[in-house]
């Protein structure tokens, strides 16, 4: 019964975590995960101790232990996946939308946080992350609690609130050293409230900041060796700030959405009329604490000047430090602005349309617009690891300059398979040197590492290989070797009895290139069987003279825009193809170009004769 009053009570609140919810858990793990991603899987691995564990996160990572030791423990209870870690950092995310309502309340009232509580549930920043098995969705959650409980301290500076802000800010900074950033704002807010308190409560006030403020780096101790490793790096991977990047990094916070940063243009505009028309007051603690929009300048506004102006500083003296997820920090005030403008409208007609509007355009952008939940922006190293696993009937070694990536697909108890941590070049370069090792073999690369052989090793993989298979996702690829001396030339068509322009099982196809130069044919397009996925298809390219079938070196090439041309229920991004042939091999004659495609697991067998032909 009293569950349900509450429920009467907050039913707005209530609705508004329910979409969150929706929205967080919806296709969580419809996304491979991507390297940072398998950074995570790789630090919090279960199977290893708890000081391995340490050193992994000391070694690869940049970031405090906290969040990798509490996903640790979980993956011990329910599973070492993807999936729990995503659902993990969706629970986060829906944490960090009650606790957005929460400060909005405290530093305002009900309806602010209400408001911020819907406008961050839309939030396509907060939704990524919360879909992601990284510690950011982690560091929004306490960074907005710790402004919660430094706004109740600053109310009531109590040893409570002091030892209550001093766990939430150990927990900030441990979810990453960005925290760092928030807190030190936070001290110097907490130093001007001390400035103008009163002498008889400055004490009380001094004592219990600096409770506060021990027990924050007490608990901070086993991040510090972490720490001090980070501050000790002369150079990072993150480029170097343009002039435009917190303007940039402002418009990822909203989508891009030209619409939705129209509409903030306005509000914040609203929200600085507001502050113009305040009246002149003495500068005292109790009348900035008894004045919401005072306190709301004074907490907001130099916490979001010193988070931006520290690394930027730092990133042009010392080491570029300024990346878009990095400063989540600041989202929290920017939503709580945002809030508090859209209040400001006394009239409801109006105020309902504001904040309706934005969450149309928000859903809109996000489900319409950029097709969050179907269209994939993560690297597919689970696809392409899958199509290795599933192909890879020999057990053949797998090659990768991502050789560390790789275990957590390849190497887990499930699937095993001798993992090779090297460049295709450098691979390549030690089996021209030493040609024992000519064996068959995988390649798997991605994240903007494209197939492109040197011309050494291009060479020597033209004269000694042939690529028999292969698998083109969004920013990851593989490629299977086999010798070519094992390949055989011809393609055995005999049932095939009385040859048809089309012959056993009908398929789909287009020939989009059809070029010869210097006796070499060069030709592609796409083919593949209807209502079937196409990465399970071989197929092949072949000359057909007297009903016999020669065939072409083919490989395949990921063509998305197949599937979404032909709007497909089933996958066919794997249907496209390009092939060449050295037509001077060929015995004088006329021969006639063939699609040839097979897929043993459906049972499904076609040979489409085209109206190309060549003479020679």
């Amino acid at each position: 019964m009293k569950s349900l009053n509450i429920i009467k009570q907050n039913y707005f609140l209530v609705a508004i975590l329910l979409l969150a919810v929706f929205l967080r858990i919806y296709k969580a793990d419809f996304q491979s995960i991507w390297l940072d991603e398998i950074h995570t899987m790789n630090e919090s691995n279960p199977k290893v101790g708890m000081s391995e564990l340490y050193n992994l996160i000391m070694t690869s990572e940049q970031m405090p232990p906290f969040y990798f030791y509490s996903l640790y423990f979980l993956f011990k209870i329910f599973g070492y996946t993807t999936f729990i870690a995503r659902i993990y950092s969706a629970i986060i995310g829906l944490a960090s939308v009650f606790s957005i309502y929460l400060l909005g309340k405290e530093l305002i009232n009900k309806k602010v946080g209400l408001i911020a509580a819907l406008l961050i549930t839309v939030n396509p920043f907060h939704l990524y992350y919360s879909q992601e098995a990284r510690p950011y969705i982690f560091l929004f959650l306490f960074t907005t609690l710790a402004f919660y409980y430094l706004i109740k301290f600053i109310k009531s500076p109590n040893r409570k609130n002091a030892i209550y802000y001093g766990i939430i800010s150990a927990l900030m900074i441990s979810s990453h050293f960005f925290g760092l950033f928030v807190l030190f704002a936070q001290y110097i807010i907490l130093l001007a409230f001390l400035i103008v308190s009163n002498k008889e409560a400055r004490k009380s006030f001094f004592i219990n900041g600096l409770i506060s403020g021990i027990i924050a780096l007490v608990l901070f101790i086993p991040a510090i060796k972490i720490f001090i490793k980070v501050s000790d790096l002369k150079e990072f991977w993150i480029p170097a700030p343009t002039a435009d990047v917190y303007t940039l990094i402002f418009k990822e916070f909203f989508g891009n959405s030209e619409m939705v940063l129209t509409l903030l243009g306005f509000i914040f505009l609203v929200y600085f009329i507001k502050l113009s028309k305040e009246k002149e007051t003495k500068i005292t603690y109790d009348s900035i604490i008894n004045n919401e929009i005072i306190l709301s300048f004074t907490v907001l506004i130099p916490s979001i000047v010193v988070i931006l102006l520290i690394p930027l500083i730092r990133s042009y003296l010392s080491i570029p430090m300024i990346i878009n997820r990095y400063f989540i920090t600041v989202l929290p005030e920017i939503i709580i602005i945002i809030s508090i403008s859209i209040y400001q409208f006394k009239n409801k007609i109006i105020q309902y349309g504001i904040l309706s509007i934005f969450v149309i355009f928000s859903l809109t952008d996000i489900i319409i617009v950029k097709k969050y939940y179907s269209n994939v922006n993560k690297a597919q190293f689970r696809e392409a690891t899958n199509f290795i696993i599933n192909n890879n009937k020999n057990k053949e070694k797998v090659v990768s300059s991502l050789g560390w990536y790789m275990p957590y697909f390849l190497n887990n108890g499930k699937n095993k398979y001798e993992i090779i941590d090297k460049s295709l070049d450098i691979y390549i370069s030690e089996i021209q040197q030493d040609t024992i090792h000519l064996k068959p073999f995988w390649y798997i690369d991605g994240f903007g590492r494209d197939y492109k052989p040197n011309d050494a090793s291009a060479t020597f993989i033209n004269k000694y290989y042939y690529i028999d298979n292969n698998y083109d996702g969004f920013q990851a690829w593989t490629k299977h070797f086999i010798l070519l001396k094992d390949v055989p030339t011809t393609i055995d068509i005999s049932k095939f009895k009385n040859l048809q322009q089309q012959n056993g099982d009908a398929f789909n196809y287009n020939i989009e290139s059809f070029d010869t130069k210097d006796n070499v044919l060069n030709l592609s397009g796409w083919a593949y069987f209807d209502k079937q996925v196409a990465n399970e298809t071989k197929l092949a390219i072949v000359f057909i003279k007297d009903e016999k079938a020669i065939r072409l070196i083919t490989q395949k090439v990921n063509r998305p825009d197949v599937t979404t041309y032909f709007k497909n229920d089933f996958n066919v991004d794997d249907s496209g193809f390009k092939s060449t042939y050295d037509i001077s091999k060929l015995e004088s004659g006329k021969y006639q170009l063939g699609i040839y495609l097979i897929n043993k697991k459906t049972n499904k067998e076609g040979l489409f004769i085209t109206d190309k032909t060549i003479e020679h």
